[in-house]
């Protein structure tokens, strides 16, 4: 997998990992505000042995464009070697802020874009929750995988900000099972319609009880 940079502005740490397909237990963290060259090789090492050990971990350095350039150097044989065994993330307030050789090593994911364009499948996700399996299975069958990423990314963002609302149970298991679903069509070899269909089928059950 190629590392990826996420422009993310100001997103709630938490919030980014789940619309990513990720959790607190399934990153390390490190912080790029901090970054000194010595500490960031240490942490690069130390990921790259724990990645190939324990499948789904994945490295995650925040504010990545607040390393020094001297900092950002240590990641360019890192970010060449990335592989699937470890997934490199680096987390910008602005890709501006990175060495252009390392945006040429990385995919640039817009967080920022994402957000401000909230709400392209909501409804169609809550018009399967109120037809139930034949619409949640159509939806599914149409769907692309990079629309699907993009479909379960809202409604997990949609879902969590629920839940800063008001705590309901159902809407618990439903973000769990979001996350879950993201999380093995990014980082497996799922059948995506297929993962996509049981995930809306079983938020439908779990929205009708």
């Amino acid at each position: 997998m190629l590392p990826k940079i996420i422009v993310a502005g100001t997103y709630e740490r938490e919030t980014l990992l789940s619309s990513l397909g990720l959790s607190i237990v399934s990153t390390m963290g490190y912080e790029g505000s901090e970054g000194k060259i010595d500490d960031l090789r240490r942490f690069i090492n130390f990921g790259r042995n724990v990645s190939t050990g324990s499948i789904g971990m994945s490295l995650v350095i925040w504010d990545a464009d607040k390393l020094s350039p001297e900092c950002q150097a240590v990641l360019l044989k890192p970010l060449e070697e990335s592989s699937e065994s470890m997934c490199l993330f680096l987390v910008a307030g602005n890709e501006n802020g990175l060495l252009p050789t390392i945006l040429s090593r990385c995919v640039i994911v817009n967080q920022m874009k994402k957000k401000e364009t909230e709400g392209v499948y909501w409804k169609s996700i809550l018009e399967c929750f109120a037809k139930g399996p034949a619409k949640c299975l159509a939806f599914a069958d149409e769907m692309e995988k990079e629309e699907v990423e993009n479909c379960l990314e809202e409604v997990i963002v949609k879902l969590r900000f629920g839940l800063e609302q008001s705590v309901n149970k159902n809407r618990l298991k439903i973000l769990k099972l979001a996350i879950d679903s993201l999380s093995k069509i990014r980082f497996t070899n799922v059948n995506v319609k297929l993962t996509f269909g049981n995930f809306l089928i079983s938020s439908w059950k779990l929205v009708k009880t």
